[in-house]
């Protein structure tokens, strides 16, 4: 296994959120996100809605679901995973990632069969970035 080129790199902005439960498990926030960025060069946008549960001893999971448009029209919807620490207040949750897209453009139908792995840090004030590599 080894890390390849780097495909994705974005800005993230949170543009909700949303309580789904908290009980003796944790919390479960549902999380709206917007990144605009790069895959592979060419500009894009991505819509996001994922989960966090935040467990009592302060680690992170979540998981969720995107769809991406190029800028040259190109569609590629995402499915993702991810783990991390809760911060202290005022700080940066860093997550390490696990990304699956599928597309029928031939521009990215390669992606269809890899794994991202990446690296999704988010700010207290909900920006962000996302940096995503090829999984070999």
């Amino acid at each position: 296994m080894a890390l390849g080129n780097l495909i994705l790199d974005e800005t993230a902005q949170v543009t909700g959120l949303r309580v789904l439960s908290t009980d003796a498990s944790g919390t479960e926030v549902e999380v709206s996100l917007q990144t605009t960025g790069t895959i592979r060069g060419t500009a894009e946008t991505t819509l996001w809605t994922y989960t966090t549960l935040t467990r009592p001893d302060g680690s992170m999971l979540g998981g969720g679901q995107g769809v991406m448009t190029t800028e040259d029209g190109d569609g590629i919807s995402l499915a993702g995973h991810g783990s991390g620490q809760a911060p202290p207040p005022g700080g940066t949750i860093n997550f390490r990632t696990m990304l699956f897209a599928y597309s029928t453009s031939g521009k990215y139908s390669d992606l269809n069969s890899i794994g991202l792995a990446g690296e999704y840090d988010l700010s207290a004030d909900g920006t962000g970035t996302n940096r995503c590599w090829e999984w070999k």
